[in-house]
């Protein structure tokens, strides 16, 4: 009698066009909700700019931390998990919130090691010319301001690692907030086979906001229309991901 095997489950499509629709329609149900979201997101922001010496004044870290519980309280809301504060849920989201920190962390000491790396073999020319040319280009007001190509580069490289890095642990995440399964291996497994619909939503996420950098700094605006930018598309961001987490999680 021949052996019966199991059939191996298909991979789930994402459509990218669909979320995107979906997105809209709930923005465009709860302009209100959504609206309220924008004044404080934008008056974080603001409190952010004004701190001064940024991450390095211990006031930061009061603002981080009522930050991060505005964004559970976003998602608690958007699924109608009450009470919206002060749930046992906020408390478990921080361990992937720490891994997907930590994994982030790693990345971004590791790229910040790369132009270092002709050092290593003894080639400080090659080290002086990739410091004097993309590493030194300061403005006035003391940011750091990448040229254009550069500038494409990194976000290219973000884009491409985002779905693994920054799509799942933010599923993981919202499945946290929800009380279910959190592990990054759930979430691999149940988006498996999306990579190129995660690189798609990641590019049409990122790169209005590296435009909006452009134009910035071109303009000397200051980092105003950055900061204004940046502030809408982190919104529209956190719908979008909480359409995919529904699609994911919800709906198959």
């Amino acid at each position: 009698m021949p052996q019966l095997t199991m059939k191996k489950k298909s991979s789930i499509k994402m459509n990218v066009s669909q979320i995107l629709s979906e997105t809209g329609h709930y923005i465009a149900a709860n302009p209100m909700f959504v609206l309220c979201v924008c004044v404080v997101n934008m008056v974080y922001m603001l409190v952010l700019k004004a701190i001064p010496d940024g991450v390095q004044n211990p006031l930061f870290v009061i603002w981080i931390i009522t930050y991060y519980l505005f964004w559970c309280f976003f998602y608690r809301y958007y699924y109608g998990l009450k009470p919206y504060f002060l749930s046992s849920a906020m408390l478990g989201s921080l361990t992937p919130s720490t891994k997907a920190l930590f994994l982030l962390a790693l990345l971004m000491c590791s790229v910040a090691f790369l132009p270092m790396l002709p050092l290593f073999w003894g080639d400080t020319e090659t080290y002086n010319i990739i410091y004097n040319r993309y590493l030194l280009p300061i403005s006035r007001d003391g940011v750091i301001h990448f040229s254009g190509p550069v500038l494409i580069c990194v976000y290219t490289l973000m884009v491409l690692i985002a779905p693994p890095l920054i799509c799942k642990p933010y599923l993981a995440w919202i499945s946290s907030l929800r009380k279910q399964n959190a592990s990054f291996r759930k979430v691999g497994d149940k988006t498996k086979g999306n990579y190129l619909q995660f690189v798609i939503i990641s590019a049409l996420l990122l790169f209005p906001e590296a435009l909006a950098s452009e134009i910035d700094a071109y303009f000397n605006l200051r980092n105003w229309l950055d900061y204004t930018v940046s502030t809408l598309i982190f919104i529209y961001t956190n719908i979008i991901f909480a359409k995919i987490y529904d699609f994911f999680y919800l709906k198959h």
